[in-house]
C-alpha cells in the first residue's frame, strides 16, 4: 500500500488549554498537507469556555471533527472514543493519538510511519518526542511495569509518600533521602537502579496505530484507567497478542508537557503530585490483572 492511498487519523484530546490545541491543530496540517488525513478533536467537558473557542474558529472546517464528552473521561476512555470514531466512521488504515500540548515537526510523517509498517508489520509506532521542559527525549522508555514484584513496589512508594503529602511533609522527608543517597554512592555502597532492558515501551504522547493493530484492537487503551501507567497496559496488550512495537528516531514531535494538568491545578505541586498518585494507584490494579493472566 503506497503512502498515497491510506487515510490517517489524529486524535487530539483536548482539556481546558486551547492555545495548546490550536498549536497541535495546527502542526498536523503543516505536515500532512497533500496527504489524506483527519483531525478529531474530543473534548473532555472543558469547563473555562475553550472548547466553545476551539468550535468558533474550527467548527466550519472539512479537516477537523469535534467530540464533546459530557464527563472528563480521563486519558484513556477519551482517546478511545476518538480512535473508535477514526477506526470505524472515517475507515482510516493509521491512527494517531496525540496530546494537544504536543507538535508534530515532520513533513514526512506520513510516507515514513507507511514506510515504517511495510518494512516490519509493526502495531504501535513511537516518534522521537522532545521535551520542551527538561530538552531531553522522551523514547524510548526501557523502565517497564511488566512483573508483579515492580508493582508491588510502586505501591508501597505510594503507600508511603501518599499520607506524607496529604500532611505537607513529602518534601523534606525526599530530600532527606536524596541526601542518604548521596552519601551511599560517596562510600560505594550498591543500592537499587533502573536497569536497561532490551524491550521498550512508547511514550503515551504521541502514539501512531498501524493496521495490524486497528485489525485487532477496538480500543488502544484499557478504559478502566482515568491516568498514568497506560504506557505499560498498551506494551502488554500487544505483546500478549503478538505485536511489537517500533521507535523510529527519524519522526519528530515536541512536547510542551502537562500543560493541562498545570492548569487545573495552578501549577500547584503537590496537589498535582497527590493527584498522580492517585490516579497510579487506581491504574495498578488493572496493569496486575495483565501480569497475572
Amino acid at each position: 500500500m503506497s503512502f498515497e492511498n491510506v487515510r490517517f487519523g489524529f486524535v487530539i484530546l483536548h482539556y481546558l488549554v486551547d492555545e495548546a490545541t490550536e498549536r497541535c491543530i495546527s502542526s498536523i496540517r503543516s505536515s500532512c498537507k497533500g496527504y489524506n488525513y483527519a483531525i478529531v478533536v474530543v473534548d473532555n467537558n472543558s469547563s473555562n469556555g475553550s472548547y466553545g473557542s476551539l468550535l468558533s474558529k474550527y467548527g466550519k472546517d472539512n479537516d477537523i471533527i469535534f467530540i464533546h464528552n459530557e464527563n472528563n473521561m480521563g486519558f484513556a476512555r477519551g482517546n478511545n472514543i476518538g480512535y473508535e470514531y477514526c477506526r470505524n466512521k472515517l475507515k482510516c488504515d493509521y491512527i494517531v493519538t496525540i496530546n494537544n500540548d504536543a507538535r508534530i515537526i515532520d513533513d514526512n510523517i506520513i510516507p515514513k510511519v507507511v514506510a515504517d509498517y511495510e518494512r516490519t508489520g509493526c502495531g504501535v509506532i513511537g516518534p522521537h518526542i522532545l521535551s520542551e521542559k527538561t530538552h531531553k527525549s522522551q523514547n524510548p522508555i526501557y523502565y517497564i511495569c511488566d512483573t508483579e514484584e515492580r508493582v508491588k513496589k510502586m505501591q508501597h512508594y505510594i503507600s508511603v509518600h501518599l499520607p506524607l503529602l496529604y500532611l505537607h511533609i513529602d518534601t523534606p522527608v525526599t530530600r532527606i533521602k536524596r541526601v542518604a543517597y548521596s552519601l551511599l554512592r560517596k562510600q560505594n555502597i550498591p543500592f537499587e537502579q533502573m536497569t536497561k532492558d532490551e524491550e521498550y515501551k512508547l511514550h503515551g504522547s504521541c502514539l501512531i496505530f498501524t493496521p495490524a493493530f486497528l485489525r485487532i484492537f477496538s480500543e488502544p487503551f484499557d478504559s478502566r484507567t482515568f491516568l498514568y501507567l497506560e504506557e505499560d497496559i498498551l506494551f502488554l496488550r500487544c505483546k500478549k497478542n503478538g505485536l511489537t512495537m517500533l521507535y523510529d528516531p527519524d519522526i519528530a514531535v515536541v512536547h510542551e508537557e502537562d500543560v493541562s494538568t498545570d492548569y487545573q491545578v495552578k501549577n500547584d505541586a503537590r496537589m498535582k503530585r497527590i493527584r498522580y498518585l492517585k490516579n497510579q494507584q487506581k491504574s495498578l490494579n488493572v496493569l496486575s490483572e495483565y501480569i497475572n493472566k
